[in-house]
């Protein structure tokens, strides 16, 4: 009898057990349950942000090439690498006997660059008002090739203005690339058309070639079919290149820290231009990979990238090496988040678990711009004061748990301890 009731007994206690654990733990339940939570944070704000260290160097805001036909026309070179020239300087004087044949082919130079001129402010014209109005199909195609023909000295000019742009109105950024790039032509031509007016402006009875603006004589070519002065404009930039896909990074007018020998204290800059088209092989391009020297994907992905700063110190020499730090992006007093904290990162918006008022797990959504040294800033969704949690169970109710965490715990280093003295001890043991 004793037998068959402890069967009853514990079989009575086992199905009471099941009811209770299928009560609590099945996914139907509606019994409230409390989670353990090890890891949370509380929300503290700070400054934050995302930079890019670059090699750069001192280089001219313009360079100007003047230049005449041959050796044959150059009767007297005035200046050499390295010289200082102001507007209207004679750089070289010219043979009388064939002043008058080089004057004809710079007026016919001037009126093919007028003529371009022109065209080109005509055709970003036409494009800035598509850009406005165009539908997903349209498009835009200019292509001219411009050569103007003059009598005197039986000369033809070409100046290689050649555009051909199709733009594929889809997306906004195609029309501001090519934009961009037939302003970059148009600064071109009339940079060539300051060089040709600036001959055109000196005095008949003594030929010359003249500086069209103030500058360093940079190079000068002696010898062979044109002869010419390379000036550096004496408005300096900071030249650096953004390698493999760092042109998705910086944008125009990126604030820029730029320290150096000669520069003092740092000083503040920003992002003139990112070229759109890959850099042309040339000293500045060459010196860059030589102090940056880890090698890119694609040898053609460098790109051009112009920093201005207004104080930078003008005694530093072109060419000299200086340390940039693009700041790609910034917050200031804004509140952050371990990355790995958040779900479903995309198209920068997340979610989190935080605890609420009323001591409960929640998910809400944040704004995240950007993550920076493993952390996510968050500009919304969240605030001072408020603890973030990281529990994976936490994905398995479908209602927001009550959460408890153990309390912070924070021990004195060894110093902290020996400095405390043992009559302290005593008195805090003992005596209260």
């Amino acid at each position: 009898m004793n037998k068959v009731k402890n069967i009853a007994v514990t079989i009575a206690i086992s199905a009471f057990l099941a009811v209770n654990f299928y009560l609590l733990f099945s996914d139907k339940s509606v019994i409230t349950k409390s989670v353990y939570v090890e890891r949370y944070e509380r929300m503290t704000n700070g400054d934050h942000r995302e930079e890019l260290a670059k090699e750069g160097f001192v280089a001219p805001l313009e360079t100007y090439n003047v230049y005449v036909g041959n050796d044959d026309t150059v009767d007297k070179w005035l200046v050499k690498e390295g010289d200082l020239v102001k507007v209207g300087d004679e750089i070289a004087i010219l043979q009388t006997d064939r002043a008058e044949g080089q004057r004809a082919v710079w007026e016919s130079e001037l009126k093919a660059l007028q003529q371009q001129t022109a065209s080109v402010r005509s055709m970003i014209a036409n494009l800035e008002s598509e850009r406005k109005t165009a539908q997903s199909d349209s498009s835009s195609n200019v292509k001219r090739n411009d050569n103007v023909s003059e009598n005197a000295a039986d000369t033809t000019v070409e100046v290689g203005l050649n555009v051909d742009v199709q733009v594929d109105v889809k997306q906004d950024g195609t029309f501001a690339q090519a934009i961009a790039a037939a302003e970059q032509d148009l600064a071109e031509i009339e940079r060539e058309q300051t060089v040709v007016e600036a001959q055109l402006s000196q005095t008949p009875g003594r030929p010359a070639l003249i500086s069209p603006v103030d500058g360093v004589v940079s190079k000068v070519t002696r010898t062979g079919s044109t002869l010419a002065v390379d000036i550096f404009s004496s408005q300096k930039v900071f030249v650096t290149y953004a390698k493999n896909d760092e042109w998705k990074k910086i944008k125009n007018g990126d604030r820029v820290l730029i320290q150096g020998n000669g520069i003092g204290n740092a000083v503040e800059g920003t992002v003139l231009s990112v070229s759109q088209s890959p850099a042309v092989e040339n000293e500045w391009l060459q010196a860059y990979k030589v102090l940056d020297d880890a090698e890119a994907k694609n040898p053609l992905s460098y790109y051009e990238v112009r920093i201005l700063a207004d104080a930078a110190n003008q005694s530093v020499p072109f060419g000299a090496n200086v340390n940039a730090i693009v700041i790609l992006n910034e917050a200031l007093d804004a509140i952050s988040v371990k990355e790995k904290w958040l779900h479903d990162l995309y198209n920068e918006t997340a979610f989190a678990w935080m605890i609420d008022n009323t001591g409960r797990a929640t998910k809400v959504e944040i704004a995240t711009p950007f993550t920076w040294s493993n952390r996510a800033i968050v500009t919304h969704g969240l605030k001072l004061g408020d603890v973030v949690v990281s529990e994976p169970s936490l994905y398995t109710y479908e209602y927001a748990p009550k959460a408890f965490m153990s309390l912070p715990l924070e021990l004195p280093s060894k110093e902290q301890w020996r400095a405390f003295g043992w009559r302290n001890y005593v008195k805090y043991i003992l005596i209260r």
